[in-house]
């Protein structure tokens, strides 16, 4: 007897003495961002599922193989949404088909938007944690400006223009009040007078089209891509007339000095285009609906801001692309559209979790109704929940909030589908086409701006390594008529 009342006194005091369930979860977070999870969201599951969450952040989605293959577990992650095939394809990501059940996999449908979108060869493996798109970000005085004074500089901008399509504007051709309503031809126009403005005694472009120097810059480049009329076979074949038109706008906006020459010179990341707007040398650019936050800020020293004037800054749809060449009517060529691909991060289960089931009820915790309210309000995320997403721009009652959300919501209608190409190569893809924008747009490389030139130069040295790249994925056409 006494020997069990031994044994039944170890038992217990084994139990009592049981490790705490710990999950280590890994997110693409700044650190504001990251200082709400510790503080506010994280908590509440560690105390009512008694586990630690350890959290850590990385930068370059591109390291994120890299960063799960190592020796240190991690559970639970959420990748961009491009480079969600490449973790699957490397084994790294564990289906939900494994951890839940098929009921609750058919729930989960019903409750998150886009939730197709993670399943790969009828597995589902991903969760949605938030969706992003760009819009155009825009200083409204500056804008007001530029419709009323342009055309005292028409003549010019047809010269500048002329020695690209040979023949200047289009045909009866008016800058729109709305930047909702314009096209490329209206960037140049407003880039134009902009940098032939002089600021504190100085004349430069005022303009940044997205980063330089970020892990975001590839996909922006595919974003313009998809303006300019690219769907996701043209992109990745790379010889179609749609791209060779985005890269023929991007080398001429560099070489007209349109875009603010520091931004080409040095690269700028996402936080040097915010600064920019601080410090006056940016009046427009493509950014987030969470990068919109951050520049007009919240008045909080969490979120202070970049404009002298946050009442100033605009919001509008993303550009429709188009042509720099024009028919003989002398109208655009080709007319593109708004889209852009639509972004986000998902949740995944790493292979490696030492438990799959906490990791998925902490990555659906994540993506609850109250996180994703907090978070909307936090940071601009857009929630996907289907709940959510119809009362996107009435959450917050009017104000500048609200013009962001109901921005981004038009600006989700015009992407519909549209995604960056989901290929386990993506990244190469990427990196592909930001060594093609170096080599064709920017000083120091060829910086060629003849349609033709260009389309050879793709020919002659990166659609080659594309097809590298992709092998029997490479989607085969035959060139376009030229």
């Amino acid at each position: 007897m006494a020997r069990i009342c031994i044994w039944l006194f170890l038992a217990l005091m084994g139990v009592g003495c049981a490790p705490t369930a710990k999950v280590k979860l890994v997110m693409q977070l700044r650190p504001d961002q990251e200082s709400l999870y510790r503080a506010r969201i994280l908590k509440p599951f560690e105390k009512k599922h008694k586990c630690i969450v350890e959290l850590r952040t990385y930068q370059d989605p591109a390291k994120l193989p890299e960063l799960l293959a190592a020796g240190d577990t991690i559970d639970l992650v959420d990748p961009p949404l491009a480079m969600t095939r490449s973790l699957v394809a490397r084994n790294l990501i564990a289906p939900l088909d494994e951890i839940i059940q098929p009921k609750d996999l058919a729930d989960l449908r019903k409750e998150y938007f886009l939730m197709d979108l993670g399943s790969i060869r009828g597995q589902t493996y991903f969760l949605p944690s938030y969706l992003e798109t760009p819009v155009l970000i825009y200083l409204k005085s500056q804008v007001a400006e530029a419709v009323q004074y342009w055309d005292l500089r028409k003549d010019d901008i047809n010269r500048a223009l002329a020695k690209y399509n040979g023949k200047g504007l289009p045909r009866n051709y008016v800058l729109e009040k709305d930047p909702a309503q314009w096209d490329y031809f209206d960037l140049f126009v407003v880039g134009y007078y902009w940098s032939n403005k002089e600021v504190q005694g100085q004349r430069r472009g005022r303009m940044a089209l997205g980063p330089l120097g970020s892990p975001s810059t590839p996909q922006s480049l595919m974003d313009k891509c998809f303006q300019t009329g690219a769907g996701a076979d043209a992109l990745l074949r790379m010889n179609d007339d749609a791209v060779v038109d985005m890269f023929q706008w991007q080398s001429v906006l560099v070489r007209e000095g349109i875009l603010n020459p520091n931004l080409v010179k040095s690269r700028w990341s996402d936080d040097q285009i915010r600064a920019g707007f601080q410090s006056g040398e940016l009046f427009l650019s493509e950014a987030t609906q969470m990068d919109a936050f951050l520049i007009h800020g919240t008045g909080t020293p969490e979120m202070p801001g970049f404009l002298a004037n946050p009442e100033d800054m605009g919001v509008a749809l993303m550009p429709r692309g188009n042509s720099l060449l024009l028919d003989q009517r002398s109208l655009a060529q080709r007319e593109g559209r708004r889209s852009v691909g639509t972004r986000g991060n998902w949740w995944g289960v790493t292979r490696q979790s030492r438990n799959r089931g906490l990791s998925y009820q902490l990555a659906h915790y994540l993506s609850n109704t109250q996180n994703q309210i907090l978070e909307s309000s936090s940071f601009g995320i857009i929630p996907v929940r289907q709940d959510l997403l119809g009362e996107l721009s009435l959450m917050f009652g009017g104000g500048w909030t609200s013009d962001v959300f109901q921005t981004a919501s038009q600006q989700l209608v015009e992407n519909r589908f549209t995604v960056a190409p989901l290929v386990e190569e993506f990244a190469d893809v990427g990196q592909n086409y930001l060594n093609a924008y170096e080599d064709i747009c920017l000083p120091g490389g060829g910086q060629r701006t003849r349609f033709e030139d260009i389309r050879k130069e793709l020919e002659d040295r990166f659609i080659p390594r594309q097809r590298q790249i992709l092998g029997a994925k490479y989607p085969e056409r035959a060139l376009s008529s030229r």
